[in-house]
């Protein structure tokens, strides 16, 4: 049977890089797309139109559109339309129990590009309750093409089995990075010890290239110094991987990445796609 990926929209400039990211991957992959829209009132009113709008035709009728667009980029795709008045979190859940469907794409965040990308958004929340690996792209032009891949590690057996689901819903890895960080206590040497044993046993993994790995510490006593989501995010930036993994256990140290820091007031960016592993 075909894997269909499951792409919700709200009819925004994010939400259509993801729809491009998946139908592309889909193109090459031979899966097919099932466009997702789950709406109120409020999220399908036409501002030009001072008549009243009755939500369920006009969501019909802007995705329809959308499927005709992505439909005259991709025109051999199989793309099937949904449009749902329920919660998007509780709409995505109940799908990804139906063994119809393999994976979630979703961008980063709706409308609002002012806000951390997961701070006051429904993509984490989907990811900690979806029964199906969600993808998570970027609120920018996206191509689907990923060979460099990085993975922080806590030296978990589910990391893993969440590079398996993604090179079996995604693709191969040419190039894996693993990235610990560690806090004062540990010594240098024992944890790097550890870190290549990790990383020879992902490399018996017959379908991954090279592997990489990146041992970072944090110096907790310092208030001035990085924080850890900190430390980990310039790595990442450092790394430059095309795709970021994301095991199960650290869904809710990935979201502490894109949250205000207390001591610094930041607020990190997204900018690359991030592969969440089903809970």
């Amino acid at each position: 049977m075909k894997m269909t990926i499951i792409v919700p929209t709200d009819f925004s400039l994010n939400a259509r890089y993801a729809a491009e990211y998946a139908c592309e991957l889909a193109n090459a992959k031979d899966y097919s797309i099932h466009l997702l829209h789950c709406y109120t009132s409020a999220s399908v009113l036409d501002d030009d139109d001072p008549e009243p709008v009755e939500p369920t035709l006009k969501a019909d009728e802007l995705i329809q559109e959308l499927k005709d667009e992505l439909m005259d980029l991709f025109p051999n795709l199989s793309i099937t339309l949904e449009c749902s008045r329920s919660l998007i979190v509780e709409k995505l859940t109940e799908l990804s129990h139906n063994n119809d469907y393999g994976i979630i794409i979703m961008g980063a965040s709706g409308e609002s590009q002012h806000k951390s990308v997961y701070y006051g958004s429904t993509t984490l929340a989907v990811a900690s309750k979806s029964e199906i690996p969600v993808l998570v792209i970027p609120n920018e032009p996206t191509k689907a093409t990923a060979k460099q891949i990085a993975l922080l590690t806590n030296f978990k057996p589910e990391e893993l089995d969440t590079l398996k689901a993604y090179m079996k819903w995604i693709g191969e890895v040419d190039s894996l990075t693993l990235i610990h960080v560690f806090k004062d206590g540990q010594k240098q040497q024992n944890v790097e010890d550890t870190l290549n044993t990790w990383s020879f046993n992902i490399r018996e993994m017959s379908s991954i290239g090279e592997v990489h790995s990146i041992a970072e510490q944090i110096h907790a006593e310092d208030d001035n110094l990085d924080t850890v989501p900190e430390v980990v995010y310039n790595v990442i930036s450092k790394v430059n991987p095309d795709m970021i993994l994301v095991t199960p256990s650290r869904k809710t140290f990935f979201e502490r990445l894109f949250k205000p820091s207390v001591s610094k007031a930041i607020a990190l960016e997204l900018s690359k796609p991030a592969f969440f592993e089903k809970v």
